[in-house]
């Protein structure tokens, strides 16, 4: 949803009906009315079972309105990316399978034309930029900006990669036939990885509405059990429980809307959650880490706190002094800490990096078996956490043309094997002492391929870690608040006794 879509935006029905549209559906006023009017039923419902007073019921209610025409939306949206990511993976397929039967882009967009559902967007767009190449281009490269249409609508890299492949192929030629086996076998991993994400998108989707319903099912002990077997001990009337439980129902409310907003994802995008910028920057700091500088910074750090421990000594403030003592221990390594957190995102990002930098080699390796060409080539458009790593290969290899050892020192002091072994297969066909080139080119293939699946696999589980912690959010709410309740409950019990 957009910045502008607040806290407030979804109480007006209007603006629920115009979110929906932008994703090609039409949504009744009235039926955003109903689901407000079911959400006031299920607060009134909620505050009798809880004992809650008005005011409770009614934040509640006002907070439901706005959170749950949200679920209405994300339904839909997952309905709309679910629809592009398989229509432009039914794309990529057929769209490389006729380029590879007849290497004419027109011919190959056409036979897409027919497979493509008549009710499809994507039909649409793929009509207008045929339509645009045959009849209504006004610039020298027509094929250029009507294989842009398509791609300004679908923002895939996989689908800017079959596009590329085809625009090379017909303008100078060249042996595409393994280059096209690359592609559609990346598109069958991306499809594969995909596919068993979105099952477990939905299974912890699940799990965490069986958490919250577990936890409010819990939460009710005190005042159903408590209320029936203890009249005496009614604490539903204080504040403290009045507001504990007006919170943990807003608390699971915002879980549950949480947790389906994480699952109403872009399907086509596989970016990195950094930008080019922060990828160069986590790379420099990694790469050119100096660690006499960064353990001063410490111990000044350290410094500062050991005086705080003195001070508290002085005091006799023993809790405080442990506190000191354990953060200076922290601080005084917080240098080490850093840098191994930062190296480790830093390899995570080269792994899902490289094996897309490795499908353009292995591309431009089809046209010219060059690999000190091809890895200039490839510089332009390499991902940003790669490229003064090639800058440096680059280099080293124009210095040491004969030698494998540039090809051994890429990215070696992160310990990737998977980067190793494919560097080593590029230097064998470099210094064309590993035989058959083309059957080289097969084996980089192969392994990037196995390199992709990894990657994507990465990639799905940083999202899914995000699901994994509104899983447990509940149990903690959960566990609050019935710590509190039978707090009170205990303090009703000794003051009943008293008296």
């Amino acid at each position: 949803m957009r910045k502008k879509e607040s806290f407030l935006y979804c109480l007006n029905p209007q603006n629920v009906s115009a979110a929906i549209e932008r994703y090609g559906y039409t949504y009744r006023i009235r039926n955003t009315v109903l689901v407000y009017l079911a959400v006031c039923l299920l607060s009134a419902a909620g505050g009798m079972v809880f004992r809650l007073r008005a005011v409770g019921v009614c934040l509640i209610a006002v907070c439901g309105m706005a959170m749950m025409p949200r679920v209405l939306i994300h339904s839909y949206k997952n309905m709309y990316e679910q629809k592009r990511f398989s229509d432009v993976n039914l794309y990529i397929e057929q769209v490389l399978y006729s380029f590879r039967k007849t290497p004419k882009i027109i011919s190959a967009l056409q036979d897409v034309e027919r497979i493509l559902a008549k009710d499809s967007p994507m039909l649409k767009t793929v009509k207008e930029s045929v339509r645009y190449i045959l009849h209504e281009y006004s610039e020298e490269y027509p094929l250029d900006t009507g294989l842009k249409m398509i791609e300004e609508k679908y923002n895939c890299q996989r689908l800017k990669d079959a596009h590329a492949l085809m625009l090379k192929t017909e303008r100078i030629g060249g042996d595409y036939e393994s280059s096209v086996k690359i592609l559609l076998s990346g598109r069958a991993v991306w499809e594969t990885e995909t596919c068993k994400f979105q099952k477990e998108c939905k299974s912890r989707q699940r799990m965490v509405n069986v958490a919250l319903i577990l936890v409010c099912g819990v939460c009710l002990f005190t005042p159903l059990v408590i209320l029936k077997f203890a009249p005496a001990v009614d604490i539903t009337a204080s504040p403290v429980y009045q507001c504990g439980t007006v919170g943990m129902i807003l608390v699971s409310m915002r879980t549950y809307i949480k947790a389906d907003a994480e699952t109403s994802v872009n399907w086509l995008r596989n970016e990195s959650a950094l930008s080019a910028r922060e990828q160069r920057l986590l790379y420099e700091k990694v790469r050119h880490f100096n660690g006499s500088r960064e353990k001063k910074k410490s111990l000044r750090w350290s410094l500062a706190l050991c005086f705080a421990g003195i001070l508290c000594v002085l005091l006799h403030l023993p809790y405080l002094v442990v506190l000191c003592g354990v953060c200076m221990l922290v601080t005084a390594n917080q240098h080490k800490i850093g840098y191994q957190l930062a190296k480790r995102r830093c390899r995570d990002e080269i792994i899902k990096a490289f094996p897309q930098w490795l499908m353009e080699m292995s591309l431009l390796l089809q046209v010219s078996e060059n690999v000190n060409a091809a890895i200039a080539a490839s510089m332009e458009g390499a991902p940003a956490i790669l490229a003064e790593g090639l800058e440096g290969l680059y280099i080293e290899m124009m210095e040491q043309p004969e030698s494998n050892e540039p090809y051994m020192n890429f990215m070696k002091e992160f310990g990737i094997i998977e980067i190793q072994s494919a560097m080593g297969m590029l230097y064998s066909v470099s210094s064309g002492r590993g035989g058959d080139a083309g059957f080289q080119i097969e084996e980089i293939l192969s392994k990037n391929t196995a390199l992709l699946g990894q990657s994507e696999k990465m990639s799905n589980d940083s999202r899914l870690a995000a699901l994994y912690w509104q899983f447990l959010f509940p149990s903690v709410i959960g566990g609050g608040k019935l710590i509190v309740d039978m707090t009170l409950v205990t303090i009703a019990f000794m003051s009943a006794n008293l008296y």
